[in-house]
């Protein structure tokens, strides 16, 4: 009730003209003070037409996000930001000096003999610069992750190349795909290249967790509410060990891995990719075993027009 009467200026500070307009229809949060306490609307503002299809005004739709959920989520955003600079430095620091390490070790073997075993072993440091260098592109891509370029998405054609880039890798660990898609699914707003880095690093994460092999069900859905914003949601299960429940809590945090060859980066920079559409990414255990990860997509007010081939 204490936003009743609330000039606009004040509900949505330091919106501009175009969005206010509906002009621009991405998603936007909206930090207030309301009866002593401060709030985040998450809002969206669409075009008002007469029957002529004339703009006679607009109309945004908003919902108050709960200032807990939403103040320890973005103290642990600030604290990626502050983590993610930091890589930034460290990353940058160490790439130059390796490229001179790299040529040294090239060259110094290039002096032996094919057949002398010293050259195995400069092959085994030349492998695990190669596992630096892997490393220090994924900080630099949590750190300053490519700036995202919503439009009009299918994400049934990204989730199609997606599992295609993937069918050796499941053939080869004896992993069985089941697709199960929802008919006539919205499209959402969302950049399809980063969307697919997103689902690819979902799914090669699902088939690394079946070393014996099992199944993969990749599906979509869509989640419908009358008093806030609809969702459409990526699902991902695999039938492997599942997540420890200690852990659980922890599998978003930057560079936590249980992989010894992981970089604990793939999540985090999924999560940073999904927040710039106003997306979120979930996990939870299955009750029969594995694991499910449920990539959500926020439905827009007005339906956007078909993407470009």
């Amino acid at each position: 009730e204490a936003l009743l009467g609330m000039g606009g200026a004040r509900l949505f500070p330091g919106a501009d003209a175009r969005w206010l307009k509906g002009a621009a229809r991405e998603p936007r949060d909206f930090k207030l003070e309301a009866e002593g306490r401060e709030m985040t609307l998450k809002a969206e503002a669409m075009p008002l037409r007469d029957e002529e299809g004339d703009v006679m005004g607009s109309v945004i739709l908003a919902e108050a996000i709960s200032e807990t959920e939403d103040g320890e989520f973005q103290k642990k955003i600030d604290r990626l930001v502050s983590l993610g600079e930091l890589s930034a430095y460290v990353a940058h620091e160490i790439r130059n000096p390796l490229t001179g390490i790299r040529t040294t070790v090239q060259f110094v073997g290039s002096k032996f003999k094919a057949r002398d075993p010293r050259r195995g072993d400069l092959e085994d440091v030349i492998k695990e610069l190669d596992r630096i260098e892997q490393i220090i592109t994924g900080l630099l891509m949590f750190a300053r992750p490519p700036a995202a370029r919503p439009q009009p998405c299918d994400l049934h054609q990204v989730l199609e190349k997606t599992l295609a880039m993937i069918e050796l890798q499941l053939g080869d660990a004896q992993v069985v795909l089941h697709r199960d898609w929802a008919e006539d699914l919205p499209l959402v707003y969302a950049d399809a290249d980063l969307t697919q880095q997103v689902f690819l690093n979902l799914c090669l994460n699902a088939i690394q967790a079946m070393p014996e092999g099992g199944e993969f069900r990749a599906a979509t859905g869509v989640r419908r509410y009358r008093t806030r914003r609809s969702m459409v949601d990526i699902s991902f299960s695999d039938t492997g060990v599942g997540i420890p429940r200690d852990l659980i809590e922890k599998i978003f945090d930057p560079f936590f891995t249980t992989r010894s060859t992981g970089t604990g980066l793939g999540l985090p920079i999924s999560v940073q990719i999904m927040r710039e559409v106003g997306g979120v990414i979930t996990a939870k255990n299955n009750p029969g075993g594995g694991a499910t990860f449920r990539v959500s997509f926020p439905i827009p007010a007005e339906p956007p027009g078909r993407p470009e081939e």
